[in-house]
């Protein structure tokens, strides 16, 4: 008995934690929409390509801040993402840095999200020789 207690508690304070973590309670309003999309593009091996994801921005929200995560879908050996910090926006990781590694093409998912809203635009990204 003393054990089924312990994990009623357990449960309890985990659906207590996520609940706490959820901010909506209807459904989400707002728009997060596509302003300025980028276009597919290319890179050179050895060469480094950057994207400031805010001027312009690439999605406008309603609810103000836009938050990106690039995920790749497909060309994980051909190139190096990853987002640094953003000195014209307050030090925010808001610039995309694109590193050609290897011939090929990768497909990236660049996710968007502001509040409950959430968005993505999907570019490809050729790598050619240097």
């Amino acid at each position: 008995m003393k054990q089924s207690s312990v994990i009623l508690f357990l449960l309890l304070v985990t659906a207590s934690l996520i609940l706490q973590n959820c901010s909506q309670s209807g459904p989400c309003e707002g728009s997060l929409t596509l302003e300025n999309p980028i276009p597919d593009t290319t890179v050179a091996v050895g060469d480094t390509l950057f994207i400031d994801l805010t001027g312009p921005p690439v999605f406008v929200s309603s609810k103000g801040r836009v938050s990106y995560l690039p995920v790749l879908q497909s060309g994980y050996l051909n190139v190096d993402i990853n987002q640094i910090a953003n000195q014209a926006d307050n030090g925010k990781l808001s610039i995309l840095r694109i590193i050609g590694i290897e011939i090929g093409e990768a497909i990236l998912d660049l996710q968007a999200s502001s509040g409950c809203l959430e968005n993505q635009l999907t570019i490809t990204i050729n790598i050619t020789e240097p």
